[in-house]
């Protein structure tokens, strides 16, 4: 395709050289242009034609480099560039320029003033080179350095090294710091749930919520994964770390909108202060993770600052995680189990299974001490699907045994299990790998869980149904499902939570919540469980209220498999077998 002809150089200009410097100007990949003194075209070469978007016929003399400068540069244009041209006869620099086509093109730009000898008329010379690819590349590389790609915040080693200036900056007479450890609850589960691209608009949403919290002195920057840490400065007696955190914890109250939903979370914060400034930057972080460990064991939605007898709790917890990494392969983990007595038969109907931990050199550890740890690992994995196929094991050993006399077996699961897109398919692949029967099966969601995402907790009881198991709504009444969801969860049994039973006949609040759920579980053809059942007159209270079943120590203690055998051995004597 032949090329348009070069517009030819402005008159003046012509020496023996012309042909010469109009096949340069024309090769050229950098915009060349000549100007009159107010700024008009009087030359542009092939290559500013290209980059302005021109036609190649367009006149150019009816331009002016005002009309061509961007409006974001037109300042620097009047205040830095000409002026300098004036002064010193030459200016170089970035300038933005705008083409026909309205886009932005950034270019590194020189220009020159040419005074003739015969003194007449100055021109200006003007080379600008597009840098578009290259301010590019260099953004990238700014981002990359100094912020988090996802959230926009600081990048963590730029937060290091405000937090390390602060912390030397606090050995002097400046300001007391605080470092807050933010942790959003149960991301993971978020994140399997609704997909990657939700979960990081999710993380970009806390990231701009957090931001919005902090002062002229703090800093906000994404530590990994679902993990934030917070910064504050503040003058001697003004630190508020304990306001600052219960504002965090409030700013979560609302949803995030994201993926077209609307999604609740919680996060667990950890703080650590540094009045002194005898601290350093690793130490401080250590601090306040452990603290945020801690709040994490409350269940989320908490804060804590740290203390030294924090520092030895997280110290334990980091050894117990890594005992219960395979303790239940080398057949660390036994079951016991505790009674679940019908309140009109008094006889055994069921039991509910609970993992136990005998460790080799600490003995039996209490499962207050190792399931929060599990929970807040992927531990809550391996150890659910051993007690799930060692609860179904036993319950088959039982039903061979003693026929319709044995118990069904309550298992309970966690949300992370329940959250797994196969754990359906693991319940029934361990009916079949156990022989347990469906009908002997009972597994145990919390409410809180169940309400979590409603529409995906009807799906998965309803696929569990299918298989013939029972669904039992665990720890009912310290949530907040309505009778609405309730009527549409597909359960078998309600649990009535042991806080609830621990105050009836003296509290009445909780005497009326008990009879509350006793009432709504017969309206809605629903078995009541008793939890946390102690004392005779708790057994007196239920009876009148006409609950179905109750298991507590008034009954037994929880006990290992061989124990509850012996009671079914007893039949009607049962309550005489020790555990």
């Amino acid at each position: 395709m032949a090329q348009a002809a070069e517009p030819a150089l402005p008159a003046g200009d012509s020496d023996t050289g012309t042909g010469l410097l109009r096949a340069l100007l024309a090769d050229t990949s950098d915009m060349a242009a000549v100007l009159d003194a107010d700024g008009s075209f009087r030359y542009l070469n092939r290559a500013g034609r290209r980059l302005l978007v021109l036609p190649t016929d367009a006149a150019v003399h009816e331009m002016s480099a005002y009309e061509v400068v961007a409006a974001s540069d037109l300042q620097a244009l009047e205040v830095e560039v000409m002026p300098a041209l004036h002064l010193d006869g030459w200016w170089t620099g970035n300038l933005t320029l705008i083409n026909q086509a309205g886009s932005d093109v950034p270019t590194r730009s020189t220009l020159r003033v040419h005074r003739p000898p015969d003194g007449g008329p100055s021109q200006f010379t003007w080379l600008a080179r597009d840098i578009s690819t290259e301010k590019a590349v260099y953004e990238r590389l700014h981002k990359k350095v100094f912020e988090d790609e996802l959230t926009g915040l600081p990048h963590r080693s730029i937060f290091l090294d405000r937090l390390d200036l602060s912390l030397r900056r606090t050995r002097g007479e400046a300001a007391p710091v605080a470092l807050l450890f933010v942790s959003i609850d149960h991301f993971k589960e978020k994140n399997d749930r609704f997909g990657r691209e939700v979960g990081d608009e999710l993380l970009r949403l806390v990231a701009e919520r957090l931001d919005g919290l902090r002062g002229p002195a703090d800093t906000v920057s994404r530590w990994g994964g679902d993990e934030f840490v917070f910064m504050c400065e503040a003058p001697v007696g003004e630190l508020d770390a304990d306001g600052l955190g219960a504002r965090i914890i409030a700013a979560f109250e609302a949803p995030f909108a994201a993926g077209g939903t609307e999604v609740f979370l919680t996060v667990s914060v950890g703080m650590s202060t540094a009045p002194s400034g005898e601290i350093g930057t690793d130490q401080l972080l250590r601090q306040a993770d452990a603290a945020g460990q801690m709040a994490k064991q409350r269940g989320g939605g908490a804060v804590r600052l740290f203390d030294e007898a924090m520092q030895a709790r997280a110290l334990r917890r980091a050894e117990v995680e890594d005992a219960l990494r395979g303790a239940a392969d080398r057949g660390e983990m036994v079951l016991h189990f505790q009674p679940e007595v019908s309140l009109r038969t008094n006889q055994i109907v069921a039991v509910e299974a609970l993992v136990r931990w005998q460790h080799p050199a600490w003995g039996l550890v209490a499962p207050g001490e190792f399931v929060p740890v599990a929970e807040n690992s992927n531990l809550i994995l391996e150890l659910g699907t051993w007690v799930l196929t060692s609860g179904m094991d036993q319950c088959a050993r039982w039903r061979a045994a003693f026929g319709e006399r044995s118990p069904s077996v309550a298992i309970n699961i966690s949300g992370r299990q329940f959250l797994q897109d196969d754990f359906v398919e693991l319940v029934a692949s361990t009916l079949e790998q156990t022989g347990a029967e469906p009908q002997d099966i009972c597994l145990e969601i919390t409410e809180s869980i169940l309400m979590d995402d409603i529409e995906l907790t009807i799906a998965t009881l309803q696929r569990l149904k299918g298989l013939g198991v029972m669904l039992a709504i665990d720890d009912f009444g310290t949530g907040y499902s309505s009778l609405s969801y309730l009527r549409r969860f597909p359960v078998d049994i309600l649990k009535v939570d042991q806080s609830f039973v621990s105050g009836l006949g003296h509290d009445p609040e909780d005497s009326a919540i008990v009879q509350a759920v006793v009432h709504m579980g017969r309206a809605l053809q629903l078995t009541t469980v008793a939890e946390g059942v102690e004392t005779a007159h708790h057994l007196i209270e239920l009876r009148e209220l006409d609950c179905d079943i109750a298991q507590g120590y008034h009954f037994a203690r929880p006990g290992p498999a061989e124990a509850i055998s012996r009671m079914l051995d007893a039949g009607p004597d049962w309550m005489r077998v020790t555990v």
